[in-house]
């Protein structure tokens, strides 16, 4: 029976993040995907988290409206699974009652926005590999990455990952443990 539950988690969940992503994809870097990995790897564990990751990133890099993203897509991938890790890691600092409604909230906020940074400047680098290979240099690293962030998309990602992390995600905690012991 928890092999069940655990295969429609990852199911469950998946499919409402690529669902929404194809919701909010005029809008860009507002996705629930990477505070879904967060939360289901927090209230559910890392398996299920980084399944949801994997999951829901691949299935995006292949059948996302801007197209597929082919050599780019295991950076996506990689970058995910940063979420899955901090979720999980969340839980064992934070715990899964209602202390995430304290100002952990705050936390949970900042941990989102601190992954959607790191998921920022790892694709970033991610771009300057795929780009310029196989003559990549340091220099092309660091350009394609003070390039990546002049833009404002990538501080909309932080942004909106620290919002949702401060005040959905708590939420969300306390009211998810209550859908798995249904």
């Amino acid at each position: 029976m928890g092999n069940t539950r655990n295969i429609a988690v990852v199911a469950v969940f998946t499919a409402a993040v690529v669902g929404s992503d194809f919701a909010l994809a005029p809008y860009a870097n507002f996705k629930l995907m990477d505070v879904t990995v967060f939360l289901v790897a927090y209230v559910f564990g890392f398996r299920q988290g980084a399944a949801v990751a994997v999951l829901s990133e691949t299935i995006w890099s292949v059948v996302s409206p801007w197209g597929f993203a082919g050599a780019f897509t295991p950076f996506l991938v990689g970058g995910e699974l940063l979420f899955a890790v901090a979720g999980w890691g969340a839980s064992r600092v934070w715990g899964k009652d209602g202390r995430a409604l304290s100002p952990t909230a705050l936390f949970i906020g900042a941990t989102l926005a601190i992954c959607a940074f790191a998921w920022d400047f790892e694709a970033n680098a991610a771009n300057a590999l795929i780009a310029t290979w196989p003559d990549t240099s340091l220099s092309q690293v660091i350009v394609y990455e003070l390039q990546g962030f002049v833009f404002p998309t990538p501080l909309a990602h932080e942004l909106w990952d620290f919002v949702l992390g401060a005040v959905f995600a708590p939420a969300a905690i306390v009211a998810m443990p209550r859908v798995r012991r249904a």
